[in-house]
Order: C-alpha cells, then sequence, then structure tokens
C-alpha cells in the first residue's frame, strides 16, 4: 500500500504532513503568492482501486475532511486541528 508524500507541491500551494496517526492526517498547506498559512484535517481512506491512502477532493470537505484557518493566528488553528486529529482517535476507540 502506498502511503501520502509527506510533503508535495500543487500551483503556488506546499502541502506538507506535520501529523499523522491510524485515524488521520494534518497537512500544513502554505500559499506561497499569498504567504497564508492553513490546516487540512482527514481521515485515513483506503483506495482499493490503486492500493494507496487518498488525499481527499473537494467534495470530502465537511464530511471528512476539514479545512482549519484563523488567519494571522496560526498557533490557534494547528490547535484546532491536533484536536480534531485527536477526536477522530477517540472516535475509532469507542466504536
Amino acid at each position: 500500500m502506498r502511503e501520502l508524500n509527506q510533503t508535495y507541491q500543487k500551483g503556488t500551494k506546499t502541502y506538507t504532513q506535520i501529523r499523522s496517526s491510524n485515524q488521520g492526517y494534518i497537512y500544513e498547506v502554505t500559499d506561497s503568492e499569498t504567504d497564508h498559512i492553513y490546516y487540512e484535517v482527514f481521515e485515513k481512506r483506503y483506495n482499493r482501486r490503486f492500493d494507496c491512502i487518498s488525499y481527499p477532493t473537494e467534495k470530502a470537505f465537511g464530511k471528512w475532511a476539514w479545512c482549519i484557518s484563523r488567519g494571522e493566528d496560526y498557533k490557534s488553528a494547528l490547535d484546532i486541528a491536533i484536536k480534531r486529529l485527536d477526536f477522530l482517535s477517540e472516535l475509532e476507540r469507542a466504536a
């Protein structure tokens, strides 16, 4: 099974994995055009067809993926992202 890349570039954005668990991931997204930083948190989803973990598409956000931004308050956004990932882990333990 192929895991997600630790870092990758798409257009002006750089995606860097900063945390992972058995249930999900947190990526820090930096836009070089605007210097804006935000976080994407999403559940770990296995794609059987391609034998890999899938990065969420736009349709996934709000369902099993979340974008967290607090303007210039990156620390607050990161804290919220970590809490969301921890919550995914708690749901798995409770199931």
